[in-house]
């Protein structure tokens, strides 16, 4: 075995290597077909290794001629295997394109096996004895079959196709792939074919064997270290996505709990103003009483005492409610500068879930370079969430259910849509729909919208509906830019007689 087998047969066990490795990273992950392409492109290279080598050892014309013509097979799959990779791996190429060269590449086959010899060669004449490196070994000669130049046109066009995929990849920001591709795929098939040319021709031709089996190697070494270091950065992003699942955890029950304090903070301030009433007048007609006692007579003085004991447990009451309302309406909003498309993404990771559930799907249309705004993250994350699951509930009995959400520049102001193709707000009442407890659903809370509305006027901002000319609803709420002066929540206006109660004490 002299020097020229070995290394062809190294060249064929590291394509070999290659295809194996790729082929068991698809076999582990199903959905990776550029490492399937790949494999399959490492295999074919190793195959035409072997015709080569058993070219440089043909004993006769004849058995030359048969090698050529069954070669010409995996060298057809070969190219078209690597087209097929090409396109997989720079996401680019046009279609009728790729057919355009599977087609000219199918008819050479045909006509390979339909000439006498091949594509290559019309007559095998004699194996010539050349050395190389030192060593002999056994080329074919003999007459070029002239169409050979219909193989050649069909390299052509997956040169082109090579050539038209690597500048869109280029384009789109994939240097990188479009530089593997362009730059190693390119001059190799160049090379080919100015050496098929000057075969035709009769020009200068290296006496080497028809494939240099070097170049299938720098081939898969450069694409296989290429897609190594794909292998590392999903790896990477692996770990990052295991790490984001648990921050969304934790998340989620930050979420759970802001939205159970917001919903006691809204049943508070209700509750606050249904009790109220009944205590202040309670408080005005024990005053009332205690002016119309007689200065003297029996059990007057008695009665004053329970008058005044009455009023005074009455200003505790209206003062205890007042300091709770007060709390619970004025919480601390921790507001930091956002981006809120940002926000909008991981508000629609954390309902993936229920997305996932539903058969439902988001469709973002973000905005660019919108301004930040104020807030609190997990705040305007929770408005994000109660808006897509009303929508989510509205569009879980239509045909065709869509929900979308867009963001966009409003004057000042920074606007989400969240907007639904569902049963829209024909039986809503718009004027009480934000209100806590107000529902139109059967296993409804009512508390959503309402929290929703209560943390956004935190935010200074403002939320409102409308319904969409094809059917279903549009949820927006609007923020202000950071920067701009906005309105700060008001204190709510109370009754006189409960600000004078409470003011007493």
């Amino acid at each position: 075995m002299n020097w020229i087998t070995i290394i062809c047969s190294m060249i064929a066990a590291s394509c070999l290597t290659v295809a194996g490795i790729h082929l068991l990273v698809w076999l582990r992950a199903r959905h990776a077909w550029t490492n399937l392409l790949l494999s399959n492109c490492a295999l074919t290279a190793a195959v035409i290794v072997g015709f080569n080598i058993a070219l440089m050892h043909a004993t006769s014309a004849a058995h030359a001629a048969d090698l050529l013509r069954w070669m010409y097979l995996p060298l057809t799959w070969g190219l078209i295997s690597l087209m097929l990779f090409a396109r997989q791996y720079l996401e680019a190429g046009r279609t009728w394109l790729m057919w355009c060269v599977v087609a000219a590449r199918a008819i050479a086959l045909a006509l390979n096996f339909i000439m006498p010899v091949g594509l290559i060669l019309r007559e095998v004449t004699a194996v010539q004895v050349v050395s190389i490196l030192g060593e002999e070994v056994t080329i074919p000669v003999g007459r070029t079959n002239p169409w050979m130049l219909f193989g050649n046109a069909g390299v052509a066009l997956l040169l082109v196709f090579f050539v038209d995929a690597s500048i869109t990849a280029w384009r789109r920001g994939r240097h990188k792939e479009a530089v593997v591709i362009g730059g190693i795929l390119v001059p190799a098939l160049l090379l080919s074919m100015i050496r098929a040319l000057l075969m035709i021709v009769g020009g200068p031709s290296v006496p080497t064997p028809y494939l240099i089996s070097l170049a299938p190697l720098a081939v898969m070494l450069v694409m296989s270290v290429s897609l190594s270091g794909n292998l590392l950065r999903a790896d990477a992003l692996a770990r990052e996505l295991r790490e984001s699942h648990e921050r969304m955890g934790l998340a989620t029950i930050e979420l759970d709990r802001v939205s159970r304090l917001t919903a006691m903070g809204e049943f508070a301030a209700a509750l606050a103003h249904e009790t109220i009433q009944p205590i202040t007048a309670m408080i005005l007609e024990a005053k009332s009483s205690l002016r119309s006692l007689p200065e003297t007579g029996p059990g007057i003085e008695d009665a004053r005492e329970g008058l005044v004991s009455v009023i005074a447990s009455g200003q505790r009451a209206a003062e205890m409610i007042h300091r709770n309302r007060e709390l619970y309406r004025h919480r601390t909003v921790r507001t930091v500068p956002l981006d809120i498309n940002e926000v909008i993404g991981e508000a629609r990771s954390l309902a993936a879930w229920r997305l996932n559930d539903s058969n439902v799907n988001i469709e973002l249309t973000l905005g660019r370079n919108l301004p930040a705004v104020p807030g609190d993250r997990v705040e305007l994350q929770q408005v994000l969430l109660n808006l897509i699951a009303n929508a989510i509930d509205a569009v879980e009995s239509r045909p065709n259910p869509k929900v979308w959400i867009r963001s966009s520049q409003d004057g000042d102001d920074v606007r989400v849509e969240v907007a639904d193709n569902g049963i829209g707000l024909s039986e809503v009442d718009t004027q009480r729909m934000y209100s806590l407890s107000y529902t139109t659903k059967p296993n409804g809370t009512g508390v959503g919208l309402s929290v929703s509305r209560a943390i956004v006027d935190a935010h200074g901002g403002r939320i409102w509906a409308v319904p969409n000319p094809e059917g279903g609803a549009s949820f927006y709420f609007a923020l202000p830019r950071l920067g701009r002066d906005s309105e700060q929540p008001r204190e709510p206006t109370m009754d006189p007689a409960i600000r004078s109660v409470a003011a007493r004490v």
